[in-house]
């Protein structure tokens, strides 16, 4: 204590400031303002201590009770080069001495705090600055005295190297301090102002709640009292207000009407019921209805409730029937190649536009279905709340509309009956939209484009099997079933949200009557199958007889008797239809519209175009065509449509199993079932039937076995019209059988027809070759036998021989071989002109049918396809038993038709029904077995047709032999008149085969035929009875005549042996002995005897010279034996 009274004597430590709490060490001037202070400090709570709030005082400690840390209240400080730049000017050496901690004294408390001014940072850096390097003067615990004698203390344990660090901090907390006033005066000086405004308000404030008290107590105190003349005013008072509500509801009542119109012409009928029904509860209040003025208001209303009523079940109706326009996107059109039945274009839709319907939104955005996304979307059994938005049209949502219809005919009170009338009009509404449907692509495509026959309203019948792709006909069916469907799919939703509907007001109100209703759906389904079944049958059978309108020859005789009364009129039968009337007469358009004038001005909302009568066409040839349906046939019916027909309905089956909701009792497993039971029993039967019927068409005409003028479109050679027709029945049977699912009945019937065909083919070709002989003496009808060239083409050996030249297989033996069976025939049995084919329409025919045979089982054997047994379904019974596999199973992809020309065509068949052996019992056999009875029948006409020419060979070759005159007086410059004749038909015969045939088939036919003529000029020369040097150039000029024409019909045909013989003749008898000694004859013995006996025969048959006779007789036998001696030494 004494060095610290000399330090306070002598001045002390002399620094700027007046010291801790005002007192300036250096001056003692300042004891008496000090004492003082000490005096005021000691008169407070003696537990405070410290000195100016330093210390462990309770001040200190209460102060932090009552404030929020630092470090809650401040905003952090300027990043560390700004503060490290604000203290250059306040530190002029690091107060950190040991340079340990390097954090930067600018380093803000607390993120978050809001910024006051630069007054505020600064003071906040200086408490960060103290906390770091004064904290131990925050503390309760510091004495302030204490630490001001270690600031003096110059020792090791002193704080003086310090002090001017305390100086500097004490000198920045003083500025900080200045700085806050400075930035905050003005807030300061505004507050006390603000202050005493609340403070005025609070006065005002208590005066006012104090008169209010003293009014509420002098209130109740007269309330308290009683008076009459209150308690007559109260009653005037209550009839006043009655009277004025009655008014007001008068008021009101009068502008319903403009309400509930202004509401139905927005078709916001929701809030038209609501209005109209709180009218109509209003106005049937009984104080209501002692007004007689409101009778006539209370009548409109009460009619209007019905109006309204029937106004709803018709919107309702256009909306399930799609006759509104705003139903256009519930349905889809028909587009080319379509497949599946999508009723929303969905890559159409903007998200962005703002008249985009929120289903077809959601469609766009989640990819689902307009009508799932709106039963998803909505809870039916919380009561609807229609849309405030006045510019909405409500009909743009199709499905929220008639939610919205159904809904106010519940709130009506007549949903029972709406219900009832949809199901009662349900069948004449399926009816006019399928009518409707059908006129529309009927229009789209005109009756002259679509192909079809009429006459008189009745289809001229014509032979189609099926259409092609690129005809306008498929258009015209995909058209008018992909829209149909289409709409069949809309109007179902449209039901199946009346059946969610119902179901959620029934479980809303808990009416077991309005969920009896919700059962129609099954009924709409059944319509609907109905409608298709007979769609089907009508595009498929053609009915027996069309009706036809035609007025009876006494018609106008019958309306004058019934006129004059001399008959009675037939009250059963129509006279006339207002349907009739020309709805285009401008008297009768006058009329119409007055009316519809009427009825808009009184009961608004009645009369829509929904109501108007369709325009219907009073002639009855373009509306029925006889049709179950009672639509018009927009093509002709026939079997092969169900290759078009079968795939829109399964792509519709297909998408209705989507709508059908649980618990309708419509079972999804038998939704096809329907289907299934037509095909078996209504298509197979009519295809068996069909089918036979077109084959007994096309090959029981007259002109079946007659050329084909179309032949080059389908065949190289000429062909018949009955295979081309047959072969046309077979490839749209299996056109049509691709679009329906393998069976092994279908391979049989096939079979089966070709079978028959081929029965019609031989049986032709028999007819062609038939010979007519004599008849009986019992006067039975002529024996039919066939002609020789056929009676060749079955003898084993010839025909044998026949195969082995056709299939190239030693040419020259198979010739030899077969001349010499056929001249072993011909000597057995002689040939007549009978067993010749003289007509050149015979050899045409056979021609053109052996083409046929062969172009029809190159072509049928192209349609062989083997499939597993497993594939096919297997039927008992044949054709008529029921199937034991669905139809309806096959994809609807699968059932799509492709182009012709990208898909092939075949028949299936299992490897049985392929490869199945003759049947003894049956007669019946494999398909391949058929092809080849085909491919046999061809082989037989091709080697009639050879075996023909070599017939007419050997008949007129042995005429000329045997007939001819060849002991002639003078030379003769014409040859024999049966070389003409056959030269003639060899060169007919050549000329049809080449232009009906193929050059193998004509080069095997005129093959060996010089050989033959060859073989026969020399191997019949002893049928010469006399030759003589004339006769020898007769004959030599026969065979100069055949061999010129057989080098125009074979190639090679020359008759070098047949010259060479009669040469022999004309040489002399020396020339034949010295040429057969040479050894260079090329005859055997009995060829060159008949030669030498043909050498004499001229002189052994003269009578009248008996010696020459001899004498030729003597030289024949001599020549004889010297050629014997002469061939037996060779």
């Amino acid at each position: 204590m004494d060095g610290y009274q000399r330090s306070r004597q002598g001045g002390g430590i002399n620094n700027e400031y007046s010291g801790y709490g005002g007192y300036d060490y250096s001056d003692t001037r300042e004891r008496p303002a000090y004492e003082e202070r000490d005096r005021r400090r000691n008169e407070r709570d003696q537990d405070r201590s410290g000195y100016a709030g330093y210390g462990g005082s309770d001040y200190g400690r209460d102060a932090r009770q009552q404030l929020p840390p630092r470090s809650q209240q401040r905003e952090p400080a300027p990043n560390n080069s700004e503060w490290m730049s604000d203290q250059q000017g306040y530190y002029g050496r690091d107060v950190n001495r040991g340079g340990n901690d390097q954090t930067p004294r600018g380093k803000p408390r607390q993120n978050g705090v809001k910024n006051y001014g630069p007054g505020t940072r600064r003071l906040e850096d200086i408490l960060q600055l103290i906390e770091k390097d004064w904290d131990f003067m925050t503390l309760d615990s510091c004495v302030p005295v204490k630490v001001a004698l270690q600031l003096m203390d110059t020792s090791s344990l002193g704080r003086a190297y310090q002090y001017d660090s305390y100086r500097q901090t004490h000198n920045q907390l003083q500025r900080a301090l200045q700085s806050i006033v400075n930035d905050h005066h003005q807030g300061f000086n505004s507050s006390i102002g603000t202050f005493h405004s609340i403070m005025r308000s609070i006065t005002t404030s208590q005066s006012k709640v104090r008169a209010l008290r003293e009014s509420l107590v002098q209130a109740k105190a007269d309330l308290s009292t009683s008076k009459p003349e209150v308690k007559n005013m109260v009653e005037t008072s209550q009839t006043y207000d009655t009277m004025l509500r009655t008014l007001n509801k008068i008021e009101q009542l009068n502008g319903v009407p403009e309400k509930l119109e202004a509401r139905i012409s927005e078709k916001r009928f929701l809030t038209a019921v609501g209005v109209l029904s709180d009218a109509l509860k209003v106005i049937n209040q009984p104080e209501m209805m002692e007004i007689g003025a409101l009778s006539d208001l209370r009548t409109y209303l009460g009619s209007q409730e019905s109006s309204l009523a029937d106004i709803l079940i018709e919107e309702l109706h256009n909306h399930l029937y799609l006759k509104s326009p705003y139903c256009t996107d519930r349905w889809k059109p028909y587009s080319p190649h379509q497949k599946d039945l999508t009723n929303a274009d969905i890559s159409t839709i903007d998200l962005n536009e703002k008249q985009a319907s929120i289903p077809s939104l959601l469609m766009k955005a989640g990819g689902k279905r307009p009508l799932h996304v709106f039963l998803d979307s909505a809870d039916f059994t919380q009561p609807m709340i229609e849309d405030a938005n006045a510019n909405k049209n409500p009909e743009a949502d199709s499905l929220y509309y008639i939610r919205l219809l159904l809904e106010a005919l519940n709130s009506l009170g007549h949903i029972s009956n709406a219900v009832g009338t949809v199901n009662q009009r349900l069948p004449v509404e399926l009816f006019k939209l399928v009518e409707k449907t059908n006129n529309e692509v009927d229009q789209r495509h005109p009756s002259s484009l679509t192909g079809v026959a009429r006459s008189v309203g009745k289809f001229i019948k014509a032979l189609d099997l099926g259409l092609s792709d690129n005809d306008v006909r498929v258009t015209v069916i995909h058209d008018l079933l992909w829209t149909l469907y289409s709409k069949f799919v809309a109007v179902m939703e449209g039901h199946r949200v009346i059946y969610d509907v119902v179901k959620g007001i029934s479980r809303r109100d808990g009416s077991q009557d309005v969920a009896s209703l919700a059962g129609g759906f099954m009924e709409v389904w059944q319509l609907i199958q109905s409608e298709m079944r007979s769609l089907l049958h009508d595009y498929l059978t053609m009915a027996d007889s069309r009706s036809v309108s035609s007025s009876p020859k006494g018609i106008h005789h019958a309306i004058n008797n019934i006129v004059t009364g001399k008959t009675t009129r037939d009250k059963n039968k129509i006279l006339f239809k207002l349907s009739s009337t020309d709805s285009s007469s401008a008297s009768i358009k006058k009329d119409q519209d007055d009316l519809e004038s009427i009825l808009k001005a009184s009961v608004p909302g009645l009369v829509s175009e929904s109501l108007r009568p369709a325009t219907t066409s009073s002639d009855i040839n373009t509306s029925s065509d006889g049709a179950a349906t009672g639509h018009k046939l927009l093509i002709e019916p026939s079997v092969f449509n169900m290759g078009l027909l079968l795939p829109p309905s399964l792509a519709f089956l297909s998408r209705i199993k989507d709508i059908v909701p649980a618990g309708s009792g419509i079972v999804l497993s038998t939704l096809t079932s329907f289907l299934d039971d037509f095909l078996v029993n209504v298509f197979h039967p009519s295809l068996e039937d069909t089918i036979r019927d077109l084959f007994n068409q096309t090959t029981s005409d007259l002109d079946a076995f007659q050329q084909d003028p179309q032949w080059a479109s389908v065949a190289n050679k000429p062909v018949i019209k009955g295979a081309t027709a047959f072969f046309g029945l077979i490839t749209a049977l299996c056109k049509m059988l691709d679009t329906i699912p393998p069976d092994q009945a279908f391979g049989q019937l096939t079979i089966d027809l070709l079978n028959s065909y081929y029965e019609k083919c031989y049986e032709w070709y028999k007819e062609l070759v038939a010979r007519h002989r004599a008849a009986p003496e019992d006067g039975a009808a002529p024996m039919l036998d066939m002609k020789r060239s056929a009676q060749w083409a079955r003898v084993e050996n010839i025909h044998s021989a026949m195969g082995d030249l056709w299939t190239g297989d030693k040419e020259a033996e198979a010739i030899r071989k077969e001349t010499e069976v056929e001249l072993k025939e011909q000597e057995g049995k002689a040939l007549t002109p009978a067993d010749l084919i003289t007509d050149r329409k015979v050899i045409n025919s056979l021609c053109i049918l052996y083409s046929s045979m062969k172009w029809l089982a190159s072509n049928v054997v192209q349609l062989r396809h083997v499939e597993d047994t497993e594939s096919f379904s297997r039927q008992e019974g044949g054709l008529s038993g029921r199937r034991k596999r669905r139809w309806t199973l096959i994809s609807g992809e699968s059932s799509m038709l492709l182009d012709e020309t990208a898909k092939p065509i075949y028949l299936p068949m299992t490897a049985e029904t392929a490869w199945e052996q003759p049947d003894k019992l049956t007669s019946s056999s494999g398909f391949d077995g058929v092809v080849n009875s085909f491919q046999e029948l061809a082989n037989t006409i091709l080697f009639t047709l050879r075996a023909e020419a070599r017939c007419h060979v050997l008949y007129y070759l042995g005429i000329c032999m045997k007939e001819g005159n060849y002991c002639l007086d003078s030379p003769v410059n014409t040859p024999d008149s049966n070389i003409l004749t056959l030269n003639a038909d060899l060169v007919w015969f050549d000329e049809d085969i080449s232009h009906l045939l193929r050059d193998k088939e004509t080069k095997f036919l005129v093959k060996g035929l010089g050989a033959i003529i060859d073989h026969l000029l020399v191997a019949n020369a002893n049928y010469i009875r006399i030759i003589n040097k004339e006769g020898v150039e007769r004959m030599q000029l026969n065979i100069l005549v055949l061999q010129q024409n057989l080098k125009n019909i074979e190639t090679g045909g020359e008759l070098v042996r047949a010259s060479t013989f009669y040469a022999l003749y004309a040489g002399g008898m020396e020339n034949l002995i010295k040429t057969a000694k040479e050894g260079k004859i090329g005859f055997s013995y009995d060829d060159l005897k008949v030669l030498v006996e043909l050498y004499f025969s001229e002189a052994m048959s003269n009578r009248r010279e008996s010696a020459s006779a001899l004498q030729a007789r003597r030289s024949l036998n001599e020549n004889l034996l010297a050629l014997s001696e002469i061939m037996w030494t060779l």
